[in-house]
């Protein structure tokens, strides 16, 4: 290479840095125009992720926001051109300016392109989302792919393939979709092979296993085979490998690796019932192996704590029958007294037909400091027999959208137990849930008695973000005259509520409650408390972050909630 070629790289690599280093910093990027206030596809939020901009959470104010140059604000703004066209904005204009240290993206979304026509065969007309005269875009598209490949493949066309176009005539300003599906032939579950190095005999695994050798190919029932594998909390890797052969048979290969299935949790959190709280769990999902479980742990509050044990045998006699074991101690402080209490409850479960039936004792040993003139302070010990059946319908147990939930609970202390009293506790519980596309429903009531006056800590209580909005923790019904409340020996909790997604993971919703306690036995006309209010949802993988506002109707005020957790 000459003398002249490189000093001439130098030069030009020299200047190229000189621009560099004097290349306006830009501090701040805004958007201008078509744009959506909060929630939406144009919304700021969702514009900077398209751009792959993000700014540091608020409470780390050490760190600097995000600056850029011309070249990333260009950038940004072809970005969104493409955006836009997968929205099916393909005559959006979008621009921007610079202004000092200020960049501004303006949006003109303009008219949307329209579908103009489905080729489609009948059968798959009602599957996919798409209709003519809709405005068209990408991800709808996909996911029509993806939901005819999901339908085949729950009724025994894996191997189906499709050929789905879409032409774009921006002349026209029209989009024509042809979908072309070939199902291929009919296949069938064949042999299931399971490689598995976990302290979990085999026989265990193939139980979960929920399709047999010589039924037809569901894939629905491949991804439940996988969902009830990985609730056993001890895999870090799970596949089900697919073999197709040509006899139209598939067998499937079940490999399982084993993970950590020992582990510590400390967390803190927060609701307006019990203000912070503090849990920390030691959890072993292995214990002695075959999946038997043991949970070690302490939850603090404002109101003083709980120390707990839970251990659990799923197969306690043969594969069908298991074994719980749950030991708490708690010292806390309730509205109408405070509790020292050691509670054991031992119980079999089995499940029969979808429901699960529990079978066990219970006996709670409580010394008492009661606020209350009516009742006594003082200790108790109630043995008792309890039953309990749960039905549960819904599609997750943890964020669920359609589905219902129904519960029994019988109680029954019994003296030759050595309880210091004879009783019948009777709860029943139904939850229903239903979806239309962004909306979703949930309506729950619980109604229970006691067939006698007990102890003031076996009584019924109402209010609290889980119960009665409109009230705080255990306000609902009648009090003495420093406000302690009764509780009741006859309860009626219900609670209807209308969410609607905004976006994504986030939801705003309005409900209505309705408590009613009474004081005496299978009593349920007395005066009911209701409440209404509004409030938002956010979806985490633990379950929904709450926030509400509660309007109780027969007095001023609101009562505000926050909490984390699935009330339906």
């Amino acid at each position: 290479m000459c003398y002249y070629t490189i000093m001439f790289r130098i030069i030009l690599l020299l200047f190229v840095l000189t621009i560099s280093l004097f290349a306006k910093e830009i501090k701040k990027l805004d958007f201008s125009g078509d744009i959506d206030l909060v929630f939406g596809d144009f919304s700021k939020n969702s514009l900077e992720k398209v751009c792959q901009i993000s700014y540091p959470p608020f409470y780390k104010i050490w760190q600097k926001n995000p600056s850029f140059t011309e070249d990333e604000i260009l950038a940004c703004k072809e970005s969104i051109e493409e955006y836009a066209q997968s929205l099916g904005y393909y005559k959006a204009l979008i621009s921007y300016k610079i202004d000092n240290n200020q960049a501004v993206i303006d949006i003109i979304k303009n008219k949307a392109i329209i579908i103009n026509s489905i080729s489609i065969e009948d059968e798959y007309k009602d599957i996919i989302k798409l209709k003519i005269n809709d405005k068209f875009n990408t991800i709808s598209f996909s996911n029509s792919k993806k939901e005819i490949k999901q339908y085949l493949s729950q009724r025994g066309y894996p191997k189906a393939e499709l050929n789905v176009k879409a032409y774009v005539d921006l002349d026209n300003y029209k989009v024509d979709i042809i979908y072309e599906v070939y199902k291929d032939k009919l296949q069938y579950f064949d042999t299931v092979t399971i490689n598995n190095n976990s302290n979990v005999e085999d026989k265990y695994i193939a139980q979960k296993v929920k399709f047999k050798k010589g039924e037809l190919y569901n894939s629905l029932l491949v991804e439940q085979t996988y969902e009830e594998l990985y609730n056993f909390g001890i895999y870090n890797y799970i596949s089900l490998e697919h073999n197709y052969t040509q006899n139209n048979t598939v067998p499937i290969t079940i490999n399982l690796e084993q993970g950590t299935y020992r582990e510590i949790n400390y967390t803190l959190g927060y609701d307006t019932d019990t203000q912070v709280r503090i849990k920390a769990e030691y959890k072993n999902d292995n214990l002695f192996g075959n999946l038997k479980k043991t949970i070690i742990g302490t939850k603090i509050n404002k109101d003083g704590y709980k120390i707990y044990n839970i251990f659990f045998v799923p197969y306690f006699i043969g594969d069908k029958i298991s074994l719980t074991n749950e030991i708490e101690y708690e010292d806390m402080d309730y509205e109408s007294y405070s509790q020292k209490k050691t509670e054991e409850k031992i119980y079999l479960s089995r499940k029969i037909f979808d429901i699960t039936h529990n079978l066990g004792f219970l006996s709670q040993n409580s010394q008492i400091r009661s606020q209350l003139q009516e009742y006594k302070s003082g200790s108790y010990l109630l043995n008792s027999v309890f039953y309990q059946a749960i039905y549960d319908q819904r599609d997750s147990t943890l964020n669920p959208k359609n589905g219902y939930y129904l519960s029994l609970y019988l109680e029954k202390g019994v003296k030759s137990l050595f309880s210091e009293e004879a009783y019948t506790k009777a709860l029943a519980e139904f939850r229903y849930l239903k979806t239309f596309d962004k909306i979703t429903t949930s309506f729950k009531t619980k109604i229970g008695t006691l067939d006698k006056d007990l102890p003031i800590f076996k009584h019924f209580f109402a209010g609290g973000d889980y119960s009665n909005r409109g009230y705080t923790y255990q306000d609902v019904g009648q009090k003495d005259y420093e406000d302690n409340p009764y509780g009741g020996l006859s309860i009626i909790d219900s609670s209807f509520e209308i969410e609607y997604a905004i976006y994504k993971d986030l939801g705003i919703a309005l409900f209505y409650d309705s408590s009613m306690l009474s004081l005496k036995s299978n009593d349920y006309n007395q005066k009911f408390y209701n409440s209404y209010g509004f409030g938002a949802r956010y979806y985490t993988p633990i379950g929904p972050l709450r926030v509400d506002f509660g309007f109780p109707i027969d007095k001023g005020g609101f009562v505000f909630h926050i909490g984390i957790g699935q009330v339906f």
